[in-house]
């Protein structure tokens, strides 16, 4: 095992991204799980085309050492379109009258039906939400075991979520995170199990470590009270419009890529985040290209926050004109990653009667949204998104350190351990 050196932004889509390019976001051009995408004007989080990765891809090297290489990738992040041989995504269904039904996209389309027929459909809401559990990495593993079973990739790429949960729920430190250590154990020891008794190099490795938090930030809040937000009444409640803002940031985690429309505020935009509590830095054109995150999707600034703060995509100053979306589980449509979907609302108390009612009329056909979530920002105890030390940080696990020369890694030197240990698994064959 050894310590994994992250980028910054140390977030699930970057890193991945990451790893299978070997080149920092100013070249992939994934700046985070999400980001405004100019040409639509509109904030879109955890993209799901992989045409959006600007680089060339492991699979990409791999062939070119191979012809016959296959690769799968099993609920990785932007993981549709791919040149991957072999994907499974979630994909939600969207119904007529308003439903959303839990659904898995996959590529070839016609895996889709035995898949389900022989697990069951995803688990959605084990997988995201106040519902999480590790049955949605046990579905992810067994998916991984039936498609080895049946095409026998040459490379198997599988996302386990499970360990997300509990170190941002209960903090990195809480006793809690000891059962799900457990729960994800035992399943990657049934993964471990499987794959290396069909003679698979086995690498084990992690996106980012989690830090504990206390404070939420709230970015766009700011720039609500100096006039800066395009804000528009909708019913009693208000709806932002970020590419009509003058500044508008899109929180993610402990990082926030500010959109400055106006070149001649950015000093003052900038200022003004340096001076609010829990900011830690803000990175200009120059801080960009020290970080490598000087790419057309980045914002014109880029803040980051204290260890022990995390941003939030909040830009409402009365919870009752919160939008739609705002107290339910809903990533798509929030202009910011809103980890606050893990909790229960602990202020609802006896209308949770009301919600189980919510659930019922779903199951007959009746759309109603499921307002649950909090928004309270004290209840998340850990973040991540900023690169941390070998106490805090990811990790990469392989019974091949021979193929490691040094005492640590680096998430760009990932993709050419990947080749390598793929060359070693072909000569040993």
């Amino acid at each position: 095992m050894v310590p994994l050196q992250p980028i910054l932004p140390a977030l699930n889509c970057t890193m991945q991204a990451t790893f299978l390019t070997g080149r920092y976001p100013s070249e992939h051009g994934i700046v985070g799980d999400g980001w405004l995408h100019r040409e639509l004007g509109e904030v879109r989080f955890w993209p799901q085309s992989d045409g959006l990765v600007q680089t060339p891809q492991l699979w990409d090297a791999a062939r070119k050492l191979d012809p016959s290489f296959t690769c799968a990738r099993v609920c990785w992040f932007m993981n549709m379109y791919s040149k991957a041989d072999y994907a499974i995504t979630p994909q939600p269904s969207f119904t007529a009258d308003g439903r959303v039904v839990p659904d898995v996209f996959t590529e070839p389309l016609h895996l889709r039906k035995p898949l389900v027929e022989a697990l069951g459909n995803f688990p959605a809401y084990d997988y995201w939400g106040p519902r999480y559990s590790i049955r949605s990495s046990e579905w992810i593993a067994d998916v991984a075991m039936w498609l080895e079973q049946r095409h026998g990739p040459t490379l198997s790429l599988v996302f386990l979520p499970h360990l997300d949960y509990t170190p941002h729920t209960f903090g990195p430190g809480a006793k809690e995170i000891h059962k799900s250590l457990r729960e994800i154990d035992d399943v990657v020891g049934k993964l471990i199990g499987f794959y290396e008794s069909r003679g698979v190099r086995v690498i084990i490795l992690s996106e980012f470590g989690a830090v504990p938090v206390s404070r939420a930030v709230h970015l766009n809040r700011l720039f609500r009270r100096r006039g800066w937000l395009a804000i528009r009444d909708e019913g009693g409640r208000d709806v932002v419009y970020p590419s009509g803002s003058e500044a508008f940031a899109v929180a993610d985690m402990q990082v926030a890529h500010i959109y400055v429309r106006n070149p001649a505020l950015l000093d003052e935009v900038k200022a003004l985040v340096e001076a609010e509590p829990g900011v830690a830095q803000v990175l200009d054109a120059e801080g960009k290209r020290a970080h490598h995150l000087d790419h057309p999707r980045s914002g014109e600034l880029v803040a980051l926050a204290e260890p022990d703060a995390w941003f939030t995509y909040f830009y409402w100053l009365d919870d009752a004109r919160a939008p739609d979306y705002a107290r339910t589980v809903d990533i798509y449509r929030k202009p910011g990653y809103d980890p606050l979907e893990m909790f229960v609302d602990p202020k609802l108390g006896l209308r949770m009667l009301e919600l189980g009612g919510s659930v019922v009329k779903e199951k007959l056909g009746v759309r109603s949204r499921l307002e649950v979530v909090s928004m309270d920002g004290s209840l998340l105890k850990g973040a991540h998104g900023l690169p941390t030390g070998p106490e805090d940080g990811p990790v990469l696990m392989t019974r091949h350190g021979e193929l490691i020369e040094a005492e640590t890694l680096h998430a760009t030197q990932v993709h050419d351990l990947i080749l390598a240990h793929l060359t070693r698994q072909q000569a040993a064959a």
